[in-house]
């Protein structure tokens, strides 16, 4: 009988092949042997069945949903069917380093009460090559501690609020503590930020690993390209943290209450992409980006 695997690398998935051989590839190649690695595929328009069965990997399967269950859905349902007690949701157009598994598994050990782990982040673009975008520019001067380190209490929140310094797909959850459903169907963009926000207010412990050791690929078909060019991001950044604000003011958490009511982050990003707009010609949508940065400095509270 095949021993039970440590930890799960889940990828929910929808489209685009290639990105998917080379996330599987990238689980092929850690330096742990127990692990399984699921993809759950919800309905999407380039089925993954014959390219995983031509892997021959019978740590490999593969699910299709009965119908599409959205990106909150099917995250849900990618972590209620891993069979590990960690999980790890690969995004299908990212890639692991080598020693991601390793890594998670041995700090989960040593720290059995932390609720989910996150490594540091390497950018690479469509090509899969090193790149660089302002908003990753800006974050590597972000506040943050400079070593491994534990993620709880109003403290961390507020830096978590300020810097929004955690690649939230590098995320690996203990699932006794995290649950299968952590996931608010509310939200297209913000959802992985909402999940860490309501663990951390409840008492729940983060722990931060600081070797990079995921790879995030930006390009512009990815889903956070496409809701910051229109905007859904921003909306939904701003909505998540007034109700943070609330929430943290409510069991005495100033400094994160105070930060998510300033959200100057949210803010600067959004005025940055407004110009950005405005010097590519895109006036209508530069207009409604400024529209909405005014509006919420008028009305901080409102919605």
């Amino acid at each position: 009988m095949a021993p039970s695997p440590a930890i799960t690398f889940a990828i929910p998935y929808f489209a685009n092949l290639e990105y998917l051989r080379e996330a599987i590839t990238s689980v092929q190649a850690q330096t742990i042997d127990l692990w399984e690695l699921l993809i759950v595929d919800d309905c999407g328009p380039e089925p993954p069945n014959e390219l995983v069965e031509s892997l021959g990997d019978p740590r490999i399967r593969c699910t299709r949903n009965e119908a599409n269950l959205g990106l909150a859905g099917n995250w849900n349902e990618s972590i209620r069917q891993s069979n590990a007690p960690l999980v790890t949701l690969l995004h299908s157009d990212d890639r692991l380093l080598p020693g991601y598994g390793a890594a998670v598994i041995d700090n989960a050990t040593r720290h059995p009460d932390v609720a989910a782990f996150f490594t540091g982040t390497t950018i690479i673009g469509a090509d899969g090559n090193p790149a660089r975008s302002l908003p990753d520019f800006v974050k590597r001067f972000a506040r943050r501690p400079a070593s491994d380190h534990v993620v709880a209490g109003d403290a961390a929140l507020s830096v978590v609020l300020a810097n929004n310094y955690i690649f939230c797909p590098t995320l690996c959850y203990r699932t006794a503590l995290v649950g299968t459903r952590p996931f608010d169907a509310r939200w297209s963009f913000v959802l992985d930020l909402d999940n860490i926000r309501r663990l951390l207010l409840s008492g729940q412990t983060l722990y931060g690993i600081r070797t990079p050791l995921y790879e995030y690929r930006r390009h512009g078909s990815n889903q956070t390209s496409m809701l910051t060019a229109n905007a859904i991001r921003f909306t939904e950044e701003i909505a998540l943290y007034r109700e943070v604000a609330d929430a943290a003011a409510a069991i005495g958490w100033q400094r994160s209450a105070r930060t998510a009511r300033h959200r100057w982050m949210v803010r600067t990003h959004l005025a940055a992409q407004s110009l950005n707009d405005l010097v590519h010609g895109r006036l209508a949508a530069a207009k409604g980006k400024a529209l909405m940065l005014w509006a919420d400095l008028r009305h901080p509270r409102a919605g």
